[in-house]
């Protein structure tokens, strides 16, 4: 991974954090970004601390995925000050927000998993095909499954959804939608595109939980989602594995498959498969980003 650069979301902590000391280990050029600018700079020491580094191959910078402004201005920021994209891995989620909607007007969880990423990408873009042969990777879930169908007139508000677990499985499954065709657009064009689900992963994601599911649903959820996370959860080290073999194995060059779990290739829903739902989401998130 020598002179490659490599940009993550959410890559101050969690899963992030891990594919960055990975990477960093492996020669890349690593560009942390997160909102939280003290939370960024503790990591970059911390990776100091744990690995050294020369200070020409890591960089902080803000972004806070809650506003398309933040987007829009760390992508031009971005384009002045950097040379290179190799590869950009979108980490970067929630699973419940405090605030149910963003100044943008829109849910907090869809925004921030899966909205900001598709400006993000496109925005930089051309970044990514100056450096080809290039690489996206986007973190996905296996909680797409649950999701059967996509109420378009609520898609990006989720008014509508009742689910315990929030908009998180349709961020999802629409990441997964806009992986499938990106993933073809793209084909020729020698940016590899893929998603992965790193399973269960305890993370500072399940923070926000009690503000936004309210105090009753927490006490009875959060005990049992505890005790399972002993027997069932994974490391954030373990967790990020596919991430990094998405952005580094040489025989991914080229490859027609796009969803990945334990550094395998996996199934994915049919639904997150569809030409016409793919391409319906793509002329919705683009009027949503204004782009």
């Amino acid at each position: 991974m020598n002179g490659k650069t490599i940009l993550i979301t959410g890559g101050a902590s969690g899963i992030g954090y891990e594919t960055a000391k990975d990477l960093l280990q492996r020669g890349a050029r690593i560009i942390l970004v997160d909102y939280n600018i003290e939370k960024g700079n503790q990591a970059v020491k911390q990776l100091s601390f744990e690995i050294g580094y020369n200070e020409k191959n890591i960089r902080f910078m803000e972004c806070d995925l809650r506003s398309f402004e933040s987007v829009r201005k760390f992508a031009k920021l971005y384009i002045e000050e950097e040379e290179r994209l190799d590869v950009l891995i979108c980490n970067a989620g929630i699973a419940w927000a405090p605030n149910f909607l963003t100044k943008n007007g829109f849910n907090t969880v869809i925004q921030v998993n899966y909205l900001s990423h598709f400006l993000l990408t496109n925005l930089l873009l051309d970044k990514l095909k100056q450096c080809r042969p290039s690489r996206i990777v986007y973190v996905a879930s296996g909680s797409h499954r649950t999701v059967r169908s996509i109420d378009w007139s609520d898609a990006f508000t989720q008014f509508k959804n009742f689910r315990l677990w929030g908009a998180y499985p349709v961020s999802k499954a629409f990441i997964l939608l806009f992986t499938y065709k990106l993933k073809h657009d793209l084909y020729s064009n020698d940016v590899d595109v893929f998603a992965v689900n790193p399973s269960w992963v305890w993370t500072s994601i399940h923070s926000p939980m009690r503000e936004a599911i309210g105090f009753i649903p927490f006490i009875i959820c959060f005990p049992i989602l505890y005790m399972f996370k002993f027997i069932l959860a994974k490391t954030p080290k373990t967790g990020a594995r596919t991430s990094i073999f998405c952005a580094v194995e040489p025989s991914l060059q080229h490859s027609h498959e796009f969803y990945f779990e334990d550094c395998a290739v996996e199934t994915v829903s049919s639904l997150c498969t569809n030409h016409s739902l793919a391409n319906q989401l793509w002329n919705l998130s683009c009027q949503a980003v204004r782009m």
